[in-house]
């Protein structure tokens, strides 16, 4: 069957584009009618539809209105669709889904006239963006690994994936925290990730298993929910047809790094990673199956007080002498340090997918999923002993089931997801833990203060058990015209939670100074009482209506409701004593139902008949709500204020235990559980944590307007609007915290404070929270409220396309204002701060503010097989409060923002420490710190008032695939060079003189110790930390700029490449060359001035001589113009061989096809032109159109338009 040219170079140029839309949509719907020459149905009609990606086919028939409808889960989003009917000549389409369409639109004419041209496209609309769009009002960022394996990024790390987004804030992990992101402003807990279409927890899987994933930042289907911030979206490969798979190794190996500072703080570490994942059929064309696995162990050297270097302390704020002399007094109390071993990660996981299509109607799907991970020397800080430590292990698994049926004109889609995931934690040493204070002098004459760690881990041990079972089912109406699909879906989450996290179970010693420590002389003596296994739960579900309304070609609407509930099946004990002395039981968790409206339009604002738009706007608004918060509940159940329940146990000033550490090595039950003389000598009370009776599920409302513009056919600008207000959002107060302030801090701008003055001890300036407690008998009683807002407006600018040497690029400036209201006790994931009153809300910058970002990603092919790609970014600076190491105001939390001294106040007229630590400090701080100093002089600082520096990474990737000794291609072998600033200020400035490029900036936020306490002030007696400011205080670390390398396997011949090759290739497997390209090409081609002259006898044209003549000098001199552009194109794909490299294609081809257009669209008119308005009337449509929606069109992240056009 002949192959229209202009089909081949659009499926050829469009490739790359299609692919980055694909991503996300698991199910594609191919529907139209078919008529014959009369425009009547044809019944009857067998419709063939082939998938391009897997190679499968279904077939149905048309029914008595002439319509049809195929469904294909997963497949791949182009499709061959061939038409046939006895007595009509058949038809061929390809369709093609460039964009997130919900349904593809393949009418089909037949004729009778045997020269009738019978193949044409349908196609969505194209976009200039990077796969940057989603249903109508939405933008989204699609990630296939056709791109992702090409960068250096973590394909199966689906967190690291939504960083590859402008305008998304990355969130740094911590050694208890894994590294997540925000979107529009809300708590990373608020985002979503999904696998296959349900919730998937781990986050992460066999990077050769991952198919397509798709990041979403703003979207008004109501088919999504569950989160207020953004939605990662991924699915996974299935078998096809054709045997196809990949195996990967990667190495990275200390003698590649390249760094100031040697050892464990050079971030050194040797990682070996393998991974594979291949699948085909069973069946052909009804079973499939596709299996991965991934193995990776990461070794590094244990960062440590054992292992640091002076220069790493001194980045701690530490000084070695106080170290070493520290470390002397654990070995003199027998406390050893431990040894520094290596740090071991291993990590695992598996996939294993069928998929069998049942009949014509109904296609199954079965997955199963296994994750696990071992590491040792975890949950340990920089500033601690390697026996401060402890293990760690996970394991997790699950099996999904989906089943897509066509009913009739329905479709329906079911899928069930069920999940257990487990983690264990276990400290070293079974003891308390120690915290010692020390002020060091460093080398620079700084006096800093660091705290240092020994004894057990005050945050082990842990145990968890999660379960989840998800269900979902989605009922579609397709209208007979296709203009609208309507939705009707309901989702049902089960969680259930066993949770055994025992913090600080065996208490945690503090000590104010290495003399105390070495005298035995604790400042403070805290423990949690009563820790026990915990088993909570929560079932939410969800019902939705929506519907996708084609209002015209260049408009399109979204519009629908979601209504969202839950409720908690698991509730803590009621305790009575609680509501009569506050009024709230404890044994309420609210349940709640919320109705969710949402509304987003595409419009095409200059849509043209035989052109793409170049001017698309898009926008909608809605409310979002995201999962209930159940952890909490595990929270409450074991603080109900019972005696079974948990309680604090605060010992200061005589009332601390003299701890006896030899005791404790061999007696646990030595451990104190009640402060020297008594319990009365500092307080022991019941924890209570419980539910305020509006509590709700954080939501958010959230609006957007966004544009994008199409110039000079390879690029298109794009600007997004985006304002989310959050509401419902999570904080706690305290309601057992007496509000009445017993005396006022006058030095401090009359800072109240909740305990008397005598309660203070003078020598420490410790105190205990009880007395500061309404109700003694109880401790902290933390009531959880939905009452906290938040307030971000974004503006993201981006400009995407490709030049003519095949560069992509894909650039983004975000400008980011994000506020937000918290308690002085925090909640939602981050810790608060307070000047006053802790239980009044406070605005201030959020923790998630990042004023201004920018993303650069680039991709340069040198040639078919040599390729290179960039991924930069850069972030204006976190924000952080100034804080006090203490508490000042009794309320029993470290919470206190330091007020800032002025060194010439008379209020501190006689503190000579307190003076010149100030003095120094503001002369000498990080220039953001002093900035933020200066300008809070003789206040208390605002919350989140200061600024981290700016960050900035750039990581590049070099990709060969060698063609010789038949390799053809199937052998990627990539070197990753991470973290290239680092390298760059090394090489310029020397290891001695660096700047920080490429390193996260975590400032030290403390400003001021407590040392005591003076009553006749009263005041408090502070040292300066002057390390306030200085970055990476956090760890210490250093990261170092890295080479790793890595190598794909291709087994068979990859989806993309098999695309290209299904419409170039020959019939015995091997590529055409070029004179064979050229005449198919030639025999394909559709000239339009003599496609008129083809079709002038059956379309009753009747044209006049002159207008032949003029018709046949038009044609042949189109045809000149033509012929030159197929011998370049042909030439062009014949270099390529079988495996053809998509990437270096793209533009090469794409400028001749741009230059074919201009030709086309001007032969259309030049034709229209030469015939009268009743004969341009009676041409078949795919004459007179013949390049709409061709190559080089876009769509912008508007959405998809839900109908095709075709072009021949």
């Amino acid at each position: 069957m002949r192959i229209s040219r202009l089909l081949l170079l659009a499926i050829l140029v469009a490739l790359p584009v299609a692919l980055r839309a694909q991503v996300g949509s698991s199910t594609d719907i191919i529907t139209g009618r078919v008529v014959g020459p009369d425009s009547q149905p044809v019944v009857g009609a067998k419709v063939d539809v082939t998938s391009a990606e897997t190679q499968v086919t279904r077939s149905t028939r048309t029914n008595d209105r002439g319509r049809y409808t195929v469904v294909f889960p997963d497949g791949g989003g182009q499709y061959r669709v061939t038409i046939t009917y006895i007595g009509f000549a058949p038809v061929r389409l390809s369709v093609q889904r460039n964009a997130d369409e919900d349904r593809l639109i393949a009418d089909a004419r037949l004729s009778q006239n045997p020269t009738q041209l019978a193949e044409v496209t349908v196609r969505g609309r194209q976009q200039p963006q990077l796969g940057q769009r989603a249903e109508a009002g939405g933008t989204e960022r699609g990630l296939p690994p056709a791109i992702t394996n090409r960068l250096p990024v973590d394909a199966g790390d689906l967190t690291s994936l939504a960083t590859l987004v402008p305008g998304v804030v990355v969130v740094p992990g911590t050694d208890s925290t894994p590294m997540s992101f925000s979107v529009a402003g809300q708590p990373a807990s608020q985002n979503a990730i999904t696998l296959d279409g349900l919730t998937f927890g781990a986050g992460a899987i066999p990077a050769d298993a991952v198919r397509n994933t798709r990041v979403i930042t703003s979207t008004y289907d109501v088919a999504r929910g569950q989160f207020t911030g953004g939605q990662v979206a991924s699915t996974t490969r299935g078998g096809t047809n054709n045997l196809s798979g990949t195996v990967t190794y990667q190495l990275r190996d200390p003698s590649l790094e390249f760094s100031s500072v040697k050892g464990p703080f050079g971030n050194e570490f040797a990682q070996n990673q393998l991974s594979f994942g291949v699948g085909g059929p069973l069946v052909k064309d009804r079973a499939f199956i596709f299996g991965a696995a991934q193995m990776s162990r990461r070794t590094s050297g244990l960062p440590s007080l054992v292992t640091a270097d002076p220069g790493s302390l001194a980045r701690l704020g530490a000084n070695p002498d106080s170290v070493s002399r520290f470390l002397g007094l654990l070995g003199a109390k027998g406390l050893p340090p431990g040894v520094a071993s290596d740090r071991v990660n291993d990590n695992g996981s598996a996939l294993v997918r069928g998929d069998l299509t049942i009949n014509e109607a109904h296609s199954l799907t079965m997955r199963l999923d296994w994750r696990g991970s071992t590491q040792d020397n975890a949950r340990l800080g920089a500033l601690a002993v390697p026996q401060s430590g402890g293990n760690q292990n996970t394991s997790g698994g699950g099996a999904m089931l989906s089943l897509t049926s066509r009913l009739g004109a329905f479709i329906n889609e079911g899928r069930v997801y069920s999940s257990v995931d487990k983690r264990a934690s276990d400290p070293y040493l079974a003891l308390p833990a120690g915290r010692v204070t020390v002020a060091s002098m460093l080398e620079d004459g700084t006096n800093a203060i660091s705290t240092l760690q020994f004894g057990g881990n005050s945050s082990l041990p842990q145990k968890t058990r999660t379960t989840m079972t998800e269900a979902s089912d989605e009922l579609s109406w397709i209208s007979p015209e296709a203009a609208h699909r309507v939705k009707l879906g309901g989702l049902l989450t089960i969680d259930r939670n066993e949770q055994g996290s025992f913090s600080n179970q065996f208490g945690t010693f503090t000590f104010n100074s290495l003399a105390d420590f070495e005298n035995n002389r604790p400042a403070s003596f805290t423990r949690t009482l009563s820790s026990r296994m915990r088993e909570s739960g929560a079932t939410s579900g969800a019902l939705y209506l929506g519907d996708g309304w084609r209002v015209s070609d260049a408009l399109q609407v979204t519009l629908g409701a979601r209504a969202e509930g839950s409720r908690y099946p698991t509730k803590p004990a009621y305790n009575p004593a609680i509501e009569t002395a506050f009024g709230r039981r404890t044994d309420e968790v609210p349940s709640e139902v919320r109705v969710s409206p949402r509304a987003g339009f595409t419009w095409q604002i200059d849509r043209r008949e035989n052109a793409p738009p170049t001017t698309i706007l898009r926008g909608g608004f809605g409310e979002f709500r995201s999962r209930p918060p159940s952890q909490l509940v595990a929270s409450a159940l074991d603080a109900t204020g019972l005696g079974t329940g948990q309680a604090q146990l605060v010992c200061v000033g005589s009332g601390v235990p003299t701890p006896d550490w030899a005791a404790y090595q061999t007696d646990l039950s030595t451990i104190p559980s009640d402060c020297a003389g008594g319990v009365t000598a500092s307080g022991r009370g019941r924890s209570v944590l419980l539910f305020d009776p509006g509590f709700q599920a954080p939501r958010a409302w959230r609006g957007s307007l966004g544009m994008t513009r199409r110039f000079f056919e390879r690029y298109g600008l794009t600007v997004d609007a985006t304002w989310a207000r959050g509401v419902a959002q999570t904080g706690a107060t305290d309601l057992n915290l007496n509000e009445s302030p017993k005396f006022s801090l006058g030095a401090e701008g009359n800072r109240p404070v909740f305990v008397r003055a005598d309660s203070i001890v003078p020598a420490t300036g410790q105190t205990s929270l009880f007395y500061s407690r309404n109700n003694p008998a109880f401790g902290t009683v933390s009531e959880l409220t939905s009452k906290l807002r938040s307030d971000t407006k974004q503006v993201t600018v981006s400009l995407t396309g490709f030049t003519l040497r095949a560069a992509t690029f894909n650039t983004g400036y975000t400008w980011s204002r994000s506020r937000d209201e918290g308690y002085g006790f925090g909640a939602g994931g981050f810790g608060g701060s307070t000047a006053a009153d802790p239980n009044v809300a406070e605005w201030g910058r959020s923790d998630l503010d990042r004023r201004h970002q920018l993303f650069a990603q680039v991709l340069y092919p040198f040639t078919p097989s040599l390729d290179m790609s960039f991924v930069g970014r850069a972030s204006s600076g976190a924000p952080y409060s100034p804080m006090i190491g203490g508490d000042v105001n009794g309320d029993g939390s470290r919470n206190d923002r330091a007020f800032v001294f002025d060194p010439a106040s008379p209020a501190i007229a006689g503190d000579t420490a307190l003076i010149n630590g100030m003095s120094r400090l503001l002369a000498s701080a990080p220039g953001r710190a002093r900035d933020c100093l200066r300008s809070q002089r003789a206040s208390i600082a605002g919350r989140n008032s200061g600024t981290s520096p700016w960050t900035g990474a750039l990581d590049v990737q070099l990709n060969w695939r060698p063609t010789a000794m038949n390799l053809n291609r199937r052998l990627t072998l990539s070197l990753q060079m991470l973290n290239v600033l680092t390298g760059v200020d090394q090489l310029v400035h020397g290891n001695d003189n660096m700047k920080g490029w490429g390193q996260q900036s975590f400032p030290d936020r403390t400003l001021l110790y407590v040392r005591g306490f003076d009553p006749a002030g009263p005041r408090y007696v502070y040292q300066v930390n002057e390390h306030f400011g200085a970055a990476n205080n956090r760890n210490g670390f250093v990261a170092p700029f890295q080479i790793g390398l890595l190598g794909r396997w291709q087994i068979g011949m990859d989806d993309t490449r098999r695309g290209i090759f299904n419409v170039v290739g020959g019939r015995n497997g091997q590529p055409l060359s070029a004179d064979s390209l050229k005449a198919r090409m030639h025999r394909g081609f559709a000239n339009p001035f003599y496609r008129i002259l083809e079709v002038k006898d059956s379309a009753s044209l009747a044209l006049t001589p002159a207008q032949e003549t003029r018709l046949k000098t038009l044609g042949d001199s189109l045809q000149a113009r033509i012929d030159p552009a197929i011998d370049d194109l042909a030439q062009t794909i014949a270099k390529q061989g079988r495996n053809a490299d998509f990437m270096s294609m793209q533009v090469a081809l794409g400028r001749r096809l741009g230059e074919t257009r201009t030709l086309m669209l001007q032969a259309i008119k030049d034709a229209q032109s030469t015939l009268t308005p009743e004969q341009w009337a009676k041409l078949p449509d795919q004459v007179k159109s013949p390049v709409r929606r061709g190559p080089g069109g876009f769509g912008g992240e508007g959405g998809g338009r839900p109908r095709g056009d075709r072009e021949p």
